[in-house]
């Protein structure tokens, strides 16, 4: 049994906390960012409907197709609405490549919502969730949904803590417009 919350969190409760600045960053299609040191909120606007942008979020074994640094993914697990994965992760940090392989729970929650948290990997630990919801009219009539996560992570690299963070929001930021990227060329490949 997951122990993963099965809450479906309302949208008006972290929409109300945007501010005019950030729903202007929205508008242009840039990432929101909010928090840091570990723990993040992200969000981003897309063209495709709230369906097309949940099938890219869950097409787990597709990930290193579109990932910018996932070179292997699969799903080790799938029970009802909760899905194992493990995900080998590659990156060039200073003048090494890193690689590091973690295993996630996902909870999905009524098309909206997937619950997620570590069981395996290099880091501490890891756990958030990701959102899909109706992007509001005052945005533009071409943005129809917006993808946030929400993201707590720590790992024990001893003096290198801030450059862990560094990167690790990098990767969220990089992870977001790689996503819907993906979402937004499906969907054109869709209508063709």
């Amino acid at each position: 049994m997951s122990r993963l919350s099965r809450q479906v969190q309302p949208a008006e409760a972290y929409l109300a906390k945007l501010t005019e600045a950030d729903w202007a960053t929205l508008a242009k299609r840039d990432v929101v960012v909010k928090g840091g040191q570990g723990q993040y909120g992200l969000m981003i606007a897309t063209t495709v409907s709230q369906a097309a942008a949940w099938a890219v979020l869950t097409d787990y074994s597709s990930f290193e197709t579109f990932l910018p640094t996932v070179v292997k993914s699969r799903v080790v697990e799938t029970e009802g609405d909760r899905t194992v994965v493990e995900q080998i992760d590659r990156r060039r940090i200073l003048l090494h490549t890193m690689e590091s392989k973690v295993l996630t729970e996902n909870l999905e929650l009524d098309g909206q919502q997937i619950s997620f948290r570590l069981l395996e990997g290099n880091l501490e630990y890891m756990y958030g969730h990701w959102r899909i919801d109706v992007a509001p009219p005052s945005l533009g009539h071409d943005l129809l949904c917006l993808l946030s996560q929400q993201v707590r992570a720590e790992a024990d690299v001893g003096p290198f803590k801030s450059l862990f963070y560094n990167l690790f929001e990098a990767g969220l930021i990089d992870t977001m417009k790689a996503l819907r990227a993906e979402m937004e060329r499906r969907a054109t490949l869709s209508n063709l």
